[in-house]
């Protein structure tokens, strides 16, 4: 039903590290598939629901975002990504169909992971896009990459953010 992530994976994290495996001290959190239309989001989670859980499905910014936990999670070399976000796309907005962003969970507080990020990556300051700090619920770090593509760096993992939302036991 969905095409594996691994040619994504793989040219993703090729423009993001300088050296393969600079990021592999980091959980891989979840990775996130757009689809073109309301009618394509409906089908594709209606189609998810059969062997996978739904965490939830919230109206964020005005649209419904629905994560999964898959049952056969995703393997790219030693990582395994066990949880699928499916956004509707935004009103008046065009994503093509496919993957579109992963995201982190990092290993220290934002401010100094940002300055992990131009150290040790050598992301330049104005490539990160630190506006989602100011996020109430699971604040954020965004690099942006070539072809629309983008990476996203959280101090917490998506399902326990969840879980809290819902009042659940991570």
């Amino acid at each position: 039903m969905l095409p594996h992530p691994t040619p994504f994976l793989t040219e993703l994290l090729a423009s993001l590290e300088p050296t393969p495996g600079a990021l592999d001290h980091l959980l891989l959190d979840h990775i996130c598939y757009r689809v073109e239309s309301v009618a394509d989001y409906e089908r594709l989670r209606d189609a998810l629901l059969v062997d996978n859980i739904l965490l939830a499905e919230s109206i964020i910014q005005g649209r419904r975002i629905s994560t999964f936990r898959m049952s056969a999670p995703w393997v790219h070399g030693q990582r395994r990504i066990e949880l699928l976000e499916l956004p509707e796309p935004k009103p008046g907005s065009f994503y093509p169909e496919g993957y579109d962003h992963v995201e982190f969970v990092t290993d220290r507080p934002l401010a100094a992971f940002a300055d992990w990020l131009e150290e040790h990556l050598g992301i330049d300051e104005a490539r990160i896009d630190r506006s989602g700090l100011s996020k109430a619920s699971n604040a954020d770090l965004r690099i942006h990459l070539g072809g629309g593509w983008s990476v996203k760096f959280h101090e917490r993992a998506l399902d326990a953010v969840i879980a809290e939302e819902l009042g659940q036991e991570p």
